[in-house]
């Protein structure tokens, strides 16, 4: 292990990916896969790195780094959809809603389409967005300074 780098990446404990295990490119080369809530070590040449994590066809986009020799990178993968439960919650008001004045003896309000598409649509539109224009964004790779191994 002379002259050798290491790269110690940590995967976050997600919901929404928690079945499915990301690979790992380094330099445009499948170097492993890791697993939710998980870490793994990589080692390299010392240098300048470009790091990447797909899962599926949805993919991170690529983190430049550079490593010393003999030193350690911490990285931190994790998924980059922070709206998803929010905006979950508002589709599930939104359908709970639908449901409840579906009933004949129920009169509907005036409000109650545009209710209805202010909470239903944002949920679309977000998912619309990474199944398209934002699918190399869908992961996001950043350094890690509060690894546990750091110390």
């Amino acid at each position: 292990m002379e002259n050798k780098s290491k790269i110690i990446l940590n995967r976050n404990s997600e919901w929404m990916n928690r079945m499915r295990t990301f690979k790992v490119m380094v330099d445009g080369v499948e170097a492993g896969k890791i697993k939710n809530g998980s870490w793994e070590e990589f080692i390299v040449e010392p240098g300048n790195h470009v790091i990447q994590c797909h899962i599926s066809w949805f993919s991170s986009p690529e983190f430049q780094f550079a490593v010393n020799r003999n030193e350690i990178v911490y990285l931190r993968c994790k998924g980059a959809a922070r709206f998803y439960f929010p905006l979950t919650l508002l589709f599930v008001i939104g359908l709970m809603l639908s449901y409840f004045y579906s009933e004949e003896a129920v009169t509907r309000p005036a409000w109650l389409w545009w209710f209805k598409l202010a909470t239903i649509a944002p949920y679309f539109l977000y998912a619309l967005y990474y199944v398209t224009f934002g699918r190399k964004q869908y992961l996001k790779i950043e350094e890690d300074p509060d690894n546990v191994f750091a110390s």
